[in-house]
């Protein structure tokens, strides 16, 4: 039974008191202190917390404070022993993200963070924790089916450290630890930088001027009734979510405008956002021969039902009008291409995503202002564009300069 060498007091918030107890190696002492359950919150349901093991009152008493003074800012009065899988499950449930996003972040602590790091305590996790589970994913963090046991990209690797970092400091504005180690000492973590990244990225798949027309001149031929979905995602640089959202109310044939508006769900399929992936709706100017093909194709989805092509319909819609998942239309794609390439073999490897690439591309190559891309591809801000198609900006130097050159001559 621990012997008392200090009377309790009447304990109050922010009141604590001091005990002294016996033990097999001696005297301990322990605080003991009532503060408010949540201290974010104006409730004033209070609960005890304590902490013992000290030398001397004078160290308890200095701990006590520390308690003390993290309730009154705001945070937990000891260190959290929750598990960082526990609370990263219980952050992500309490973000209000697109499905999308949701899914994209549930992954990565499916199959990075927690398997390796879940069952640590917050308290527990330090920057070297941090810098050796990076590490480690850099040397043999893949878990494909056909590259487990590769180690992941500075991308890659980049995104986890971002929704660790995030996670982190929730914990942090919830009390459960004093500081976020994934943000706060970034030169003992070493997280990739955005060098690392740009060093490592491969050059993007695009097409020539004559690849592109090659592939659509063989597949309107191959009479594929999506040819018109390949048609419009080549001339007009729409995401993929993008183009099996669009609806026929979205096209006005008389002012050859697209209005894009919407985008697939990529997390649930037969769902679509009402809004796309910058959250900004946009209008986007078409040529006269894609609204050829677009008419045509609506000619053809007629044949289905006037159901088919009511405003409010997709326009490249499944048989029983529920939107495409965009996952299946990469699958058709795949299998589009390679027969394209049996009969057309200079044909390079080009994903679908390779086609909003080379709309891009040839644009700039061609003369249009970066400005005018941005606004067709829906990027946030221009900067984002010029990154992206950084290989452009010679050719788009040269013809600056042959135009520069021209102009001071001819003047």
């Amino acid at each position: 039974m621990a012997s008392k060498t200090s009377s309790p007091r009447a304990r109050r918030i922010g009141d604590g008191s001091i005990y002294a107890y016996d033990t097999k190696v001696g005297v301990r002492y322990r605080w003991q202190a009532s503060v408010k359950v949540n201290p974010n919150e104006g409730s004033s349901e209070c609960k005890r917390v304590s902490k013992g093991g000290f030398l001397t009152a004078k160290a308890a008493n200095t701990s006590m404070q520390e308690a003390l003074l993290n309730t009154r800012n705001g945070k937990a009065a000891l260190p959290s022993s929750d598990l960082l899988g526990d609370y990263a499950l219980s952050w992500l449930e309490s973000k209000k993200i697109a499905n999308s996003t949701r899914a994209g972040y549930a992954k990565i602590l499916r199959v990075h963070v927690l398997p390796r790091m879940g069952r640590m305590k917050l308290k527990d996790i330090y920057p070297s924790t941090i810098a050796k589970f990076y590490r480690d994913l850099e040397k043999s963090g893949n878990q494909g089916r056909l590259t487990k046991g590769l180690g992941l990209t500075a991308n890659s690797v980049n995104k986890i450290h971002i929704v660790l970092g995030s996670v982190l400091q929730a914990a942090v504005y919830d009390g459960k630890v004093s500081v976020n180690h994934a943000r706060n000492n970034p030169h003992a973590i070493n997280a990739p930088t955005g060098a690392d990244i740009l060093e490592q990225q491969t050059e993007l798949q695009t097409w020539t001027a004559d690849e592109l027309a090659t592939f659509l001149d063989w597949n309107v031929a191959s009479n594929d009734d999506l040819h018109a979905l390949w048609y419009v995602f080549a001339w007009t640089g729409m995401r993929r979510g993008e183009g099996v959202a669009l609806k026929w109310q979205d096209i006005n044939f008389k002012n050859k405008t697209l209005a894009i508006r919407r985008s697939s769900d990529s997390a649930l399929r037969k769902t679509v956002k009402n809004s796309t992936k910058t959250k900004k709706n946009r209008s986007i100017r078409v040529n006269d021969e894609t609204l050829a093909v677009l008419m045509e194709h609506k000619t053809l989805r007629a044949r289905l039902g006037l159901n088919a092509v009511q405003p409010d319909c997709y326009v490249f819609g499944n048989i029983d009008g529920s939107v495409r998942n965009p996952g299946d239309v990469g699958g058709r794609w795949s299998k589009t291409l390679k027969k394209a390439q049996e009969v057309h073999p200079e044909l390079s490897a080009l994903t679908i995503k390779g086609l909003r690439h080379t709309h891009a591309t040839l644009m700039l190559e061609s003369g249009a202002h970066a400005k005018v891309v941005q606004e067709r591809l829906g990027h946030s801000n221009i900067s984002t564009t010029m990154n992206i198609y950084s290989h452009v900006t010679p050719t788009m130097q040269d013809d600056a300069l042959s135009r520069l050159t021209k102009y001071v001559k001819g003047a």
